[in-house]
């Protein structure tokens, strides 16, 4: 994937360098608004804590970078359902409906026809949230919004969704892999639980799976799907395109054992149960 922005014309602002004539003029052009979502959390000692809105953020602007549109700053502050790990911020789910909600019907109010709330945070119940408030804003103000993970993209390659495992790993490795130090975990072989309860890798193990070859993998299929997602949704006026991968994923999760094996990476249904329960009542939420 390139990492430098098309040159010439400006195919996307970003709204917070732009002065208001440029967002104006993007308006007229393409309008669509671009809204990274993360975290503030741990990820292991190997990666940022800052991981989730680092992702979001690159793969918002370089799609923006094929469709168009005013790339926004990411939101980190507000998630919801984090870790119970140091240096993690926690908050409540009604603080980021509320702001959620917010931006959205001020987006609208800005004249954007197409917004896209892309999540590098992505627990189950996020994940509901921005569904429901983007069909929300979709039907009662006529633009076209979706909120989706990077994740929803590839699930065909098997990308179901981790944290600090295998493909985020992988996906920072391949953005900006100064950030990256799988030297810093330990190198004795841990199972899928101790991982998760030692060192908030939730997936498969990056000390042995992760590469830039796999974020690079990764991402050449979500940045062209996610701006074609984003021409849609501005070029037929509704929500269509988001449906369909809405319904994707929730195809590829089913069923949820055959699924679980595939995220965690191993072939025992009896490990993807244990592990499951085990996280829902150490993490209390899913």
């Amino acid at each position: 994937m390139p990492n430098d922005i098309i040159d010439g014309d400006p195919v996307f602002e970003r709204f917070e360098r732009a002065r208001p004539a440029a967002v104006r003029d993007m308006l007229a052009r393409t309008p669509i608004a671009w809204v990274p979502l993360g975290a503030l959390e741990w990820h292991g000692e190997h990666a940022p804590l800052g991981l989730d809105s680092i992702k979001a953020a690159w793969i918002c602007e370089q799609a923006a970078a094929r469709a168009g549109g005013v790339v926004f700053p990411a939101m980190s502050w507000g998630a919801f359902h984090t870790l119970r790990f140091p240096f993690t911020f926690r908050f409540g789910k009604r603080a980021l409906r509320r702001q959620v909600r917010g931006a959205l019907n001020q987006l609208a109010d800005f004249g954007f026809h197409a917004i896209v709330f892309l999540t590098g945070h992505y627990p189950l119940a996020q994940l509901t949230m921005l569904r429901a408030e983007c069909r929300r804003v979709s039907a009662r103000r006529g633009v076209a919004a979706m909120g989706i993970s990077e994740a929803m993209l590839a699930t065909d390659i098997g990308y179901l969704g981790d944290h600090a495992a295998k493909w985020e790993t992988s996906i920072l490795m391949a953005i900006t892999p100064e950030l990256v130090d799988l030297g810093a975990l330990p190198t004795e072989p841990m199972t899928l639980d101790g991982r998760a309860a030692r060192l908030g890798i939730f997936g498969i193990d990056p000390r042995t799976h992760a590469s830039a070859d796999e974020g690079r993998r990764a991402l050449e299929l979500i940045v062209p799907r996610l701006a074609e997602a984003a021409t849609r949704l501005l070029r037929e006026g509704n929500t269509d395109a988001a449906e369909e991968i809405y319904a994707r994923h929730a195809a590829a999760l089913r069923p949820p054992i055959a699924a679980g094996k595939i995220a965690y990476g191993t072939d025992s249904a009896w490990e993807v149960v244990t592990f499951t329960l085990r996280s829902i009542w150490r993490n209390r939420h899913l």
